[in-house]
């Protein structure tokens, strides 16, 4: 047993940060006399920070606001203006443009002082599709109108084509793709199952092209139905997807039961470990706390672990801090489901296997999530506890994880056209030299070989950094080499990333047109270069990759291998400049000036920034050493939008060019990939 707190049967997923889900509008009053169209915008996962444009029958606005974006939960606000009558058309845009735009209709006028849902999901996108002869949902929108009964009638066959998926998932009665608010879970409410269909109903198409209805554990494609046809009925998902559902519920509402209480009364007792066994753990939890992740103690039967942390070392942050005393939790999200199979790589593989998103809003009003895996154990239900899902972790016993890159660099030095302004793309593969799995029979993890879709086909190889002890392995070799001695950039600067493409600058026609990647030293290294190997679109949600370990002097068999999943696709950098970003305040454009009062040596660094309210937070901050490389990473707490320094900036460097000194802000995730922003003198 690893700890007697922490036993519950839920569903989670792979590491990340934390941030709100698809918990958004809902109908029900609003202020006064204001009618209101409200919504989310999700793909299973909630589309934050996306445009919404919002048209009447005329082609015009008709909101009182200007420019509408989603919020970090895919929820909007359109407040109508006076006299406004329905059709309203709503058209959602990915900011990323990993998928196509999501379409919604309404053909009733809320009443005054009223708010009328009007979501924006695949599905409501396919359903407009079907009234238009050219398939594309888009072109409804175009026109200016649509036909009311149409509309309601296709709705109503999809709903019926959905009905034995619906009733396995537990959707109550009057389902309505376009009106069912998607709702948060909260201590006293579970939320509804909205938001569980998009998880576990795709859009796809048949082999004649047609728009069709599959879920996540059955592809087959059943065309959809339109206003004339019923369509073939979807049969119900498995067991497994089904009472997926009902556990994903189940872990919102304990964890929002959990987090009602304050930090004293639900950590008890919190052990210390070497940071190579995970570090800090809380081990003793209050009442409300327990019977929340899989344990050897309980039914399950498995200690849960993820990236060789256990439950009270995954959740330490969480379970700690102040801030998340009155946190509320949205219903998680499905990134990936896996049947079980005899031949997987995973650890346990021989049991089903969801990857889950469980996003929140701490008790400060700031956004996050945590990403682990469920696992479905049969057998291991009860009366008390009627599912066979429990978080459970991955499995995995080393600290070692990919996500997407991507990175706003701007130069402040408007002369120097050398190192220009750009949007760069790329992975990363972070392999911790102090977590978890770092040591091993008194060894230490020295190297490690890195191979998978889109990689060269030998593989991308790891070393040690002793100059960067507690960071993670540095790249230094795209060969598949392990005898590659030299660090990038010599070790002085952490470099575990791989950067594909990058733009010709961040506004105007240079934000969406590629220029060369650079080369020479290290960029030789870490950016693509022509016949390297490297293939970007491979790159993909769903995408895994074999990590070869190497502990000691071993060059030859790993010692130790272990497999982890892509869960997001890689954003063009073309697309950058689509998504929301924060902008440096006075102080750190103060502190990157040559000419100013603080381009002397500075002990601490009062480091600030404009905040976007469409924008994720920022999460650490970074500035630059006397080797013209990244100092330690600082950890930003929530909500704020200043933060000190602590180990301060030399003097602007004497360099080729002269006069540098920059700063990186990392920004919060809520989905495991990764987003910075760097601004540069020269």
């Amino acid at each position: 047993m690893r700890f007697a707190f922490l036993k519950l049967a839920v569903s989670s997923t792979a590491v990340a940060l934390f941030l709100a889900a698809c918990g958004g509008g809902g109908g029900g009053s609003t202020a006064a006399s204001s009618a209101q169209i409200v919504g989310t915008a999700a793909t299973g996962a909630a589309l934050a920070f996306a445009p919404v444009t919002i048209t009447n029958s005329a082609g015009n606005s008709p909101c009182v606001e200007t420019g509408i974006t989603t919020t970090l939960t895919g929820s909007y606000t359109c407040t109508l203006k006076s006299g406004e009558q329905a059709p309203f058309f709503v058209v959602v845009t990915d900011p990323t443009g990993n998928t196509g735009a999501l379409v919604s209709v309404t053909t009733t006028t809320p009443p005054a002082g009223s708010a009328l849902t009007v979501n924006a999901t695949p599905l409501t996108t396919a359903i407009v599709a079907q009234l238009a002869g050219d398939g594309n949902a888009l072109s409804v929108v175009n026109a200016r109108s649509v036909d009311a009964g149409a509309l309601k009638a296709v709705t109503a066959n999809v709903v019926a084509q959905l009905q034995a998926v619906l009733d396995r998932i537990g959707v109550p009665a009057g389902y309505d793709p376009f009106a069912t608010s998607i709702t948060a879970a909260t201590a006293g409410n579970t939320g509804n199952t909205a938001d569980l269909v998009l998880d576990v109903v795709k859009i796809v198409k048949d082999s004649a092209g047609k728009l069709a209805l599959a879920t996540i554990d059955d592809p087959t494609p059943r065309t959809l139905a339109t206003a004339t046809s019923s369509g073939t009925a979807v049969p119900a998902p498995s067991t497994s997807v089904t009472t997926l559902s009902q556990a994903t519920q189940l872990v919102a509402q304990k964890l929002a039961g959990c987090f009602a209480l304050p930090t004293s009364s639900r950590v008890l007792n919190v052990t210390t470990h070497p940071a190579d066994q995970g570090g800090p753990e809380v081990d003793n939890v209050g009442d409300a706390c327990e019977d929340f992740v899989s344990d050897s103690s309980n039914a399950a039967g498995i200690d849960f672990m993820h990236n060789g942390y256990y439950a009270g070392q995954f959740f330490y942050g969480l379970l700690t801090a102040d801030s998340m005393t009155g946190a509320t939790f949205s219903v998680p999200e499905v990134l990936a489901f896996y049947p079980a199979s005899s031949a997987g790589s995973s650890p346990i593989s021989t049991y089903d296997r969801a990857v889950l998103n469980i996003r929140y809003i701490d008790g400060q009003g700031n956004a996050g999530s945590v990403i682990t895996v469920a696992s479905r154990i049969p057998g291991s239900s009860s009366s008390g506890r009627p599912t066979e899902w429990w978080l459970t972790g991955n499995q995995w016993t080393v600290d070692i994880g990919v996500r997407m890159n991507l990175r706003r660099v701007e130069q402040l030095n408007s002369a120097n056209t050398a190192k220009f302004s750009t949007f760069q793309t790329g992975v990363v593969f972070t392999i911790s030299q102090v977590g978890p799995g770092s040591q091993r029979g008194g060894q230490q993890l020295t190297l490690a070989r890195v191979t998978g879709p889109g990689l060269p086909a030998a593989g991308v190889v790891y070393r040690y950094s002793p100059t960067n002890p507690s960071r993670a392995l540095d790249a230094v070799s795209k060969t598949g080499d392990l005898t590659a001695t030299t660090l990038c950039n010599n070790g002085s600067v952490n470099c575990p990333n791989w950067w594909f493409e990058r733009t010709a600058g961040v506004s105007g026609s240079g934000a969406t047109t590629l220029a060369s990647n650079p080369t020479g030293g290290t960029n030789d290294l870490i950016w693509a270069q022509s016949g390297d190997g490297f293939t970007m679109a491979s790159f993909k949600k769903g995408a895994q990759y074999k990590f070869e370990l190497f502990y000691g002097t071993n060059t030859g068999t790993a010692d130790l291998t272990e497999f982890r999943t892509l869960l997001t696709d890689v954003v063009p950098a073309t697309q950058a400049i689509n998504l929301p970003w924060n902008t440096p305040g006075s102080n750190t454009l103060a502190a990157l000036n040559p000419s100013g009062s603080l381009a002397g040596a500075l002990s601490t660094v009062l480091t600030d920034w404009v905040q976007n309210p469409a924008a994720p937070q920022i999460s650490g901050i970074t500035w630059s050493t006397a080797s013209a490389g990244f100092g330690s990473s600082q950890s930003v707490a929530r909500g704020v939008t200043s933060a000190t320094y602590a180990n301060g900036a030399p003097a602007f460097l004497a360099t080729t060019p002269p006069n540098v000194r920059f700063v990186l802000m990392s920004y919060r995730s809520g989905d495991s990939s990764n987003r910075s922003a760097v601004y540069t003198y020269n």
